[in-house]
């Protein structure tokens, strides 16, 4: 009987064992999204206001009081129309405030006020504020837009009592997941076209460092556009992906993987760029680390790309005038076409720095960098680390236009 009481046992223990075992692609996390659509702040549109008189004016609100007022139509994610009749409200010695016509009916009260504050306590010349929106639309019931005031600042086009604004377009679904008893944001692209969320095709992201916002920048290990494909995210040591995003029941599921699908290389300040290897226009294998020792302005770029294209004369102006002082430029190319007609225009723009044929570094770009944004520009310091990644929200060293000449003078040693 004992032995018969051992065997059992550890039978029994035997099949505990293989029954809780779990892989990582069977456990799954589940949350909620949130009511308010939020504002993707990753993109912003110029709005120019323009004065308009107090008596143009209607509602409840006593618009005589104010030094200045100008007027414009913001952009309405949900009608895709510039519709939001705003008012900018200024006067001396007092914070600028926007009034903005929430309900559409060309009247303003003082509860569609919305106060402007300094973006940073040193700057006195960019404002915010984020306007909520009402909207019916599923479950959600507004909308986000974040709204900046450039105090001072004209464009050549602009008259002097005009105002420059800048607001966003685009808006994200956001809302939590419970990891392993932690809870984290998510942010979802929200296209009112489609009305759906697919976690295999466009924006989405999570705040892996929990600094209480989901970081949407192209660059950030954060956010991903999924290209029909499941996209895994690091959380600290956990790796996950969005398996199903259901809007009728407010559901949102990940599922686990396992580290070895993880095929995302994260860029930050300060940290090492990763070495890698590409073929060059003279068909020469080539590795990235070969120009360890120099400042490298590394440039994924293309002849396709209008933005690519005006930044050339800056590129060309800084091979030659930094050469001497360290400098090494890089591209990665990125045409679809044959290379022959590439390096044929290469040499007719006198880009005679070195480039890496596109089919060399597709999957570098693609799948581990992820590159969404054309021009990307990174300058490389001779130790490996990243000194910009040219992100003016996170006040980076530009390296756009006559800015990159006065960055590269700023950093390189004469």
């Amino acid at each position: 009987m004992k032995k018969l009481t051992i065997a059992f046992l550890l039978t029994a223990a035997f099949f505990c064992l293989v029954s809780t075992e779990v892989k990582a692609g069977d456990t799954e996390f589940t949350g909620q999204l949130s009511p308010n659509l939020i504002a993707n702040t990753e993109d912003f549109e110029q709005v120019v206001f323009k004065p308009i008189q107090t008596a143009q004016l209607k509602g409840t609100v006593d618009f005589s009081s104010f030094d200045e007022l100008t007027a414009g139509k913001l952009y309405h994610p949900q009608t895709a129309k510039f519709s939001i009749l705003t008012v900018l409200a200024e006067k001396e010695d007092k914070n600028p405030v926007l009034y903005v016509d929430l309900n559409n009916d060309n009247q303003f009260s003082d509860n569609e006020k919305f106060a402007l504050e300094k973006e940073k306590p040193d700057n006195p010349y960019i404002w915010q504020a984020t306007v909520n929106v009402p909207i019916k639309e599923n479950f959600f019931s507004t909308l986000g837009i974040s709204v900046r005031y450039f105090f001072s600042y004209k464009t050549d086009e602009m008259k002097d009592n005009e105002r420059l604004m800048m607001q966003t377009t685009e808006v994200l679904a956001g809302g939590t997941v419970d990891l392993k008893g932690k809870k984290f944001l998510t942010g979802f692209g929200f296209d009112f076209e489609t009305k759906k969320i697919s976690p295999q095709k466009g924006w989405q992201g999570i705040d892996s460092n929990e600094d209480g916002k989901v970081d949407m920048n192209p660059l950030s290990f954060e956010a991903a556009n999924a290209d029909d494909e499941t996209v895994v995210f690091r959380v600290g040591q956990t790796y996950v992906s969005f398996k199903k995003v259901d809007m009728q029941k407010n559901l949102i599921v990940m599922r686990e993987h396992e580290a070895k699908d993880y095929k995302r290389i994260e860029l930050a300040m300060g940290k090492e760029f990763p070495d890698f290897n590409f073929v060059d226009f003279n068909g020469k294998k080539r590795k990235f680390s070969e120009f360890r020792g120099k400042y490298v302005l590394l440039d994924v770029w293309g002849f396709w790309c209008p933005p690519c294209r005006r930044e050339m004369p800056y590129l060309r102006e800084a091979a030659q005038r930094f050469k001497a002082r360290n400098l090494e430029l890089v591209g990665l190319n990125t045409d679809p076409v044959p290379f022959e007609q590439v390096k044929a225009n290469l040499e007719a723009n006198q880009m005679t720095w070195t480039q890496a044929k596109f089919e060399s570094v597709f999957d570098f770009l693609n799948q581990n960098l992820r590159i969404e944004s054309f021009p990307t520009t990174i300058l490389i310091a001779p130790d490996g680390k990243i000194l910009s990644m040219s992100r003016s929200d996170r006040d980076e060293p530009d390296l756009r236009g006559k800015d990159l000449l006065e960055t590269l003078d700023e950093i390189l040693p004469e």
